[in-house]
């Protein structure tokens, strides 16, 4: 099955196609026939409709606890995706993403073993990765995040089996978004981390935000916009991890490798499917209509496979661009508003040793080390178990918090690392600076 366009990284949604292919022919014969044969194939195609769809067409029942007509809900940020607690059939909580660019309710493998859910084989697809991934299907009774309440949901299941590389000991157990977005208008908070959900009846903006109109082809939001006057429409994806993803055809259209001379390439993010791998560059500015973002680091993406060679789009815009502004979905109308945070205007950095760490056991793995980076410079390698880092023992450390740190920390700052390279201890040292 085709996938849909979606956003960058961990997270993989099909396509819902509950109308089967001999549905629609049969709807299309209905044109040519008289008007009593009409209504007798009409009533056919709604019983099969019915015997082989059966829940799928029964729409997701959806409420807010007490009637309420706005509710807030705490996330907390990880590796700049926004996570909540997620209780599903009266069980967890559960830690989801919540996130722009997915479709449904997506479930870890893990999490359905968990609840004891049976499965579905559903067949293969691929995401941002460049591996194809097996992909089942399940179906929830129920589920909740604060007091939006969610009843009788199909749902995917993935497999999360690598997302050690990405978040460590931290627990990922499943994705969502369109079936929250359609619900509700919903307002990002980045500098308290708090969600605000409203029904769309219920609100009206009346606020000074700049307010930025959108296509819906599929589920992500997309927007136009212009990179250093190249214009393109970028999809607006909560889950993108950094300021800007662009994709590997509107790279090469644009000839962006050369106009930004990039050459520094190693793997820049994780997906379902596997590394992401990109070309580190600064660009001036991005424009989405009267939101202006400048001096950010953007991903040239260098991929063969996966959603980042798709035409469809330009790119992502991703939380390091949302993150200065409060952001407010409203899917109702079509619309994002933008207000600007005590964050806007912060200069945009990215790991600024030129490594990617993931987390096997209790430690550290150096999975990428980008040539000509601090830590290549060091004597880093590929393989290499990082033991500690300046004296605290990575056991005790959360990878994306030591991810964060290093993106963070002041240019000049030294980074001592304890290694274990083929049973032989090192340590080395390497200054933090930008690599763009």
């Amino acid at each position: 099955m085709r996938a849909l366009q979606r956003g960058a990284e961990w997270r993989l949604q099909r396509p819902r196609m509950p109308i089967r292919t001999e549905h629609c022919r049969l709807l299309r014969e209905m044109i040519f026939f008289g008007r009593t044969r009409c209504w007798r194939l009409l009533l056919a195609v709604l019983i099969m409709l019915t015997l082989s769809v059966g829940q799928s067409l029964v729409p997701t029942k959806f409420s807010i606890a007490g009637d309420k007509s706005s509710t807030t809900l705490p996330f907390e940020l990880i590796d700049n995706r926004v996570f909540v607690e997620v209780h599903l059939n009266r069980r967890g909580p559960f830690h989801f993403i919540l996130d722009t660019g997915a479709n449904g309710f997506s479930l870890a493998d893990t999490t359905v073993q968990t609840l004891g859910l049976k499965t579905e084989e559903a067949g293969e697809d691929r995401c941002v990765g460049e591996k194809t991934v097996s992909v089942r299907s399940t179906h929830l009774a129920e589920a909740q995040l604060g007091d939006l309440q969610f009843r009788d949901l199909e749902a995917d299941v993935y497999p999360f089996g690598d997302s050690g590389n990405v978040f460590g000991s931290k627990p990922v157990d499943g994705v969502v978004g369109l079936e929250v977005f359609q619900h509700v208008v919903v307002k990002h908070d980045y500098v308290r981390k708090v969600l605000t959900f409203t029904r769309p009846d219920k609100f009206n903006y009346q606020g000074a935000g700049v307010i930025v109109s959108f296509d819906r082809p599929r589920q992500i939001p997309v927007v136009g916009g212009e990179l250093d006057e190249i214009r393109g429409k970028f999809g607006v994806d909560t889950g993108a991890r950094s300021s800007l993803l662009l994709y590997t055809p509107f790279v090469d259209q644009n000839r962006l490798r050369e106009k930004y001379s990039a050459h520094l390439e190693g793997v820049t993010g994780w997906g379902i499917g596997g590394p992401v791998r990109s070309l580190l560059a600064r660009a001036e500015e991005l424009r989405i209509g009267n939101v202006v973002v400048r001096d950010l680091v953007v991903r040239l993406s260098t991929q063969k496979q996966g959603l980042t060679t798709s035409s469809a789009m330009a790119g992502l815009i991703g939380p390091d661009v949302l993150s200065q502004f409060d952001v407010t979905f409203d899917y109702s109308r079509n619309r994002i508003i933008f207000e600007k945070n005590s964050q806007y205007g912060r200069r945009d950095s990215y790991d600024r040793a030129g490594l990617w760490m993931g987390q096997s056991g209790e430690h550290f793995v150096a999975i990428d080390v980008i040539a000509g980076g601090p830590a290549a410079a060091a004597g880093v390698q590929r393989g290499d178990t990082i033991l500690a880092i300046d004296d605290a023992d990575t056991a005790n450390l959360v990878l994306p918090d030591v991810r964060e740190k290093i993106r963070r920390e002041p240019v000049g700052k030294k980074m001592t690392l304890l290694l274990d390279s083929a049973g032989k201890r090192r340590s080395v040292v390497f200054t933090l600076r930008d690599l763009v």
